[in-house]
């Protein structure tokens, strides 16, 4: 089965000091942090647009995030701005970002969603070279995307908590995170990362501020709250440390999309987002 991973890496077809602060400040001071949903978990906007954004403002989901557009931006922000949605960003091509003057597309097309991220969500499999090279051409284009008011960030895959650099013990996802300037954003997928055995809220931790986009997606294929990841423990470093701004649920698993997104966003929320 082709995978949006497999798409976005062979064409960009969709272009255009602590780990945890005192609990008594994190009950005093929790951020209000809405919740989005990634249109992939329920096969992209539909033929109806206006039908399924004003179905998903009404189960609570503040905003959207695209993975693949499909019409102009100026019509897909009516869509956004009928249901009283916002756009978060996207999940775009490679591409994209490197690419100076696609760049500069894309800012543009995200600028008139309202949309404050781009990110990149497969890089492929480039060996430890090729990961520092990309995370270069990350940084140049998070200067640029910085002139907008916007981030350029790369999104986890399993395959990103390898380990590729035997000597210091170190994935591919902390190798691109630590070649990378620190406005090039690092949105860990939660799910993915307990999947792999790594260890999300160490890599949340190790690099502050730069979780400002994050996937909420449960372990195993199974509903947020079901599953191996501890959400207590996520969402406090999301708070504090990660310097979270929108939570972004995904949905991959074998249940009808729109009831398990409504299930995963009512168990977020149940775990104290």
């Amino acid at each position: 089965m082709i995978t949006r991973r497999d798409l976005l890496l062979g064409t960009g077809a969709f272009a255009l000091g602590s780990l945890f602060a005192p609990a008594f400040s994190f009950a005093n001071e929790k951020k209000n942090i809405p919740i989005c949903l990634q249109l992939y978990s329920i096969g992209g906007i539909s033929n109806d647009p206006a039908k399924r954004f004003a179905e998903l403002a009404a189960m609570g989901y503040k905003g959207v995030e695209y993975a693949g557009f499909g019409r102009s931006a100026k019509e897909l922000r009516k869509f956004q701005d009928d249901a009283g949605l916002f756009c978060t960003g996207s999940h775009t091509g490679r591409g994209q970002i490197e690419n100076l003057e696609e760049l500069k597309k894309t800012i543009e097309f995200h600028a008139e969603l309202g949309a404050k991220f781009i990110i990149c969500p497969g890089m492929g499999n480039d060996g430890i070279d090729g990961w520092k090279r990309a995370a270069e051409n990350f940084s140049k284009a998070a200067e640029e995307a910085k002139k907008a008011g916007m981030y350029v960030g790369y999104h986890a895959h399993q395959p990103d908590f390898n380990v590729i650099d035997k000597e210091n013990g170190l994935s591919s996802w902390e190798i691109f995170a630590d070649n990378s300037c620190d406005l090039v954003q690092l949105q860990i997928d939660l799910g993915h990362c307990v999947n792999k055995g790594a260890d999300p809220y160490k890599l949340i931790a190790k690099y502050p501020g730069r979780t400002k986009t994050i996937h909420i997606k449960e372990s195993d294929n199974k509903i947020v709250g079901e599953g191996r990841v501890d959400w207590k423990k996520a969402i406090e470093l999301c708070q504090t440390v990660g310097g979270t701004e929108t939570y972004t649920i995904e949905y991959e698993g074998p249940m009808d999309r729109m009831t398990a997104v409504k299930l995963d966003l009512e168990g977020f929320v149940k775990e104290g987002a």
